[in-house]
């Protein structure tokens, strides 16, 4: 993936997603939670365009492997929970849930810059996965908002942020069955949009602008 060869559209939705993704979820953990409705916002606009183009960069300069994208800024995003926001995991409390924040703080970050990848990748073989995501996706934090809209006030925090946490631990599903996918050799009878090109037939294709040798004329 190369930033100057992406298109202004391309650009435009990958931050478009990406502040989708986190604005829900600094909604209920600096609106809600703590009354920051401008800091969520411009929470937003200002760190989390640096995450998600540093993640646009990650993809061009360091690897194109979606494991490796997903684990990698899934894996700072909870190093800055840890350090910037204290979310320790060794801080005590039941274990199970300490998991599943975890588990969801980790599947939050990734999904800031991994989520639009998914999402605009237009390989065929993703289509019905990328639509069984947005309408879980969908109906899942909706039903998270909707609860924090008729739970008594000193409740709408805690059962936001739980609702959000597991949410984002379900989108793993997908995002295992994406990164599988991706990681596949293409089959050979896989549709030609989808198979690498053989040097055969780059060096064929090259040929053919290539000017037949001069006839010799008969004396």
């Amino acid at each position: 993936m190369d930033l100057r060869k992406l298109t202004r559209n391309h650009l435009v939705l990958t931050l478009l997603i990406g502040w989708t993704f986190a604005l829900l979820v600094e909604i209920i953990n600096m609106g809600v939670r703590q009354g920051l409705w401008l800091g969520a916002v411009l929470t937003v606009l200002i760190f989390y365009s640096i995450f998600i183009f540093a993640g646009l960069w990650y993809v061009k300069k360091i690897s194109k492997d979606p494991l490796r994208h997903f684990v990698n800024f899934g894996s700072i995003g909870l190093i800055i929970e840890w350090t910037v926001f204290g979310m320790v995991p060794w801080g005590g409390g039941n274990p199970l849930v300490i998991a599943l924040i975890q588990t969801g703080m980790f599947s939050h970050w990734a999904t800031t810059t991994f989520g639009p990848r998914f999402l605009l990748d237009p390989d065929p073989r993703v289509a019905r996965m990328k639509n069984s995501f947005v309408l879980f996706y969908m109906i899942s934090m909706g039903t998270v908002y909707a609860l924090g809209l008729v739970m008594p006030g000193h409740a709408r925090p805690t059962v936001m942020i739980l609702g959000n946490v597991i949410v984002y631990t379900i989108l793993l599903y997908w995002y295992a069955k994406y990164i599988l996918l991706k990681r596949k050799p293409v089959h050979p009878g896989a549709p030609s949009n989808l198979r690498p090109v053989r040097p055969a037939q780059k060096k064929k294709r090259s040929d053919q602008g290539k000017r037949p040798p001069p006839t010799p004329r008969s004396p």
